[in-house]
């Protein structure tokens, strides 16, 4: 009898992920990706709440590193331009993205413009982005829009740095982890209504990852606890590499977010309204919230529009207005009527 078999499949993944406490340690690390290599460094210049960039390039300095700069203060498309001409200009062998998600996001898209190996070196841990083969690009009206990328081929953390971060940037950075778990809601149900592809093993990494930070007694300042978050950060992303698409990271819950970045005068951080969007699309499903809502209340995460500083209204806005974020992509959000909504704020009303 014939016997027919499965090839395996490759996926990129970064081949060096380290956690140091220095930007001395931080600059070692670049070295061992090539002694001999050279390095563009962005980052936000003066702007820097930290000076982390210029700390690291002195660092590469001392190292005996070939490492030269460029500055991008906002994920736009201009700031992208300035960047790739760095890139031209210099033609290193990697660049290396410094600072918070809008600046490692602008050197994810240069460097996969010019197809060059990407570094990620957040100073914040507050979102999948440090990992994701997705960058984040802002409008000339300032709305933001998914771009495709390519994933880091190394990510290094410097704990100390992202340890003095404000601490609603581990909080976002734990919102966005665990809307994974409604994500994948999601992408089942496209596969099931549409037959959309669907990947086992993407969704296996993303839900363990959030399923990894979710711990009743968990305390934001432990620094565990934070070494645990940024690993399923990264996971997170790895997750996405491996769908070739945000699927696994990225369902209804986004298109809320998306939706209210539109509605409000003043968005609330990415991972606040993400977290937020889950319990308000796991409430959509008639799924059970309970345990969710209990550890969302004890790490200080939005459960009610409230909690948010907004109110059913302008949330009952964002769900309708949700699917026209990213057209195709289904989700719960499809289909949503009047009688759902009064459902909803009947069921927040019980929470």
């Amino acid at each position: 009898m014939r016997v027919e078999t499965i090839g395996h499949r490759s996926v990129r993944i970064p081949r060096l992920m380290r956690l140091v406490d220095s930007p001395a340690e931080a600059a070692d690390q670049l070295a061992g990706l090539g002694r001999d290599s050279s390095f563009l460094i962005v980052h936000s210049g003066a702007a820097s709440p930290t000076g982390y960039g210029t700390s690291l390039i002195e660092a590469a300095d001392r190292a005996g590193l070939r490492a030269g700069e460029a500055v991008a203060r906002a994920n736009t498309d201009a700031w992208a331009q300035a960047v790739g001409a760095a890139i031209a200009d210099r033609d290193p062998d990697y660049v290396v993205g410094v600072g918070g998600g809008r600046v490692v996001d602008v050197a994810k898209v240069a460097a996969a413009k010019a197809g060059i190996d990407f570094v990620s070196v957040p100073t914040q841990a507050s979102s999948d982005g440090i990992c994701s083969p997705v960058a984040v690009m802002v409008d000339a009206a300032e709305h933001p829009r998914s771009v495709a990328a390519r994933i880091p081929v190394a990510i290094i953390v410097d704990m100390t740095v992202v340890s003095s971060a404000p601490e609603i940037t581990w909080r976002s950075g734990l919102g966005d982890l665990v809307s994974n778990l409604s994500a994948v809601k999601d992408w089942r149900l496209a596969h099931k209504l549409t037959g959309e592809p669907y990947d086992d093993f993407a969704c296996l990494v993303s839900e363990a990852a959030a399923l990894s930070v979710i711990d009743a007694g968990v305390s934001l300042a432990d620094p565990l606890f934070r070494e645990k978050l940024i690993r399923g950060l990264i996971l997170s992303g790895i997750a996405m590499e491996m769908a070739g698409s945000s699927r696994p990271a990225s369902g209804g819950e986004h298109l809320i977010s998306h939706a209210l970045d539109t509605i409000l005068p003043r968005p609330r951080p990415h991972g606040l309204q993400v977290a937020f969007g889950t319990i308000a699309a796991d409430l959509l499903r008639g799924d059970d919230v309970t345990r969710l809502v209990g550890y969302y209340r004890s790490v200080g995460l939005p459960v009610k529009p409230e909690d948010l500083g907004i109110d059913i209204e302008t949330l009952g806005l964002a769900i309708r207005r949700g699917p026209e974020q990213r057209p195709g992509r289904t989700s719960v959000l499809d289909g949503v009527g009047e009688r759902q909504l009064a459902e909803l704020a009947a069921a927040y009303a019980g929470l």
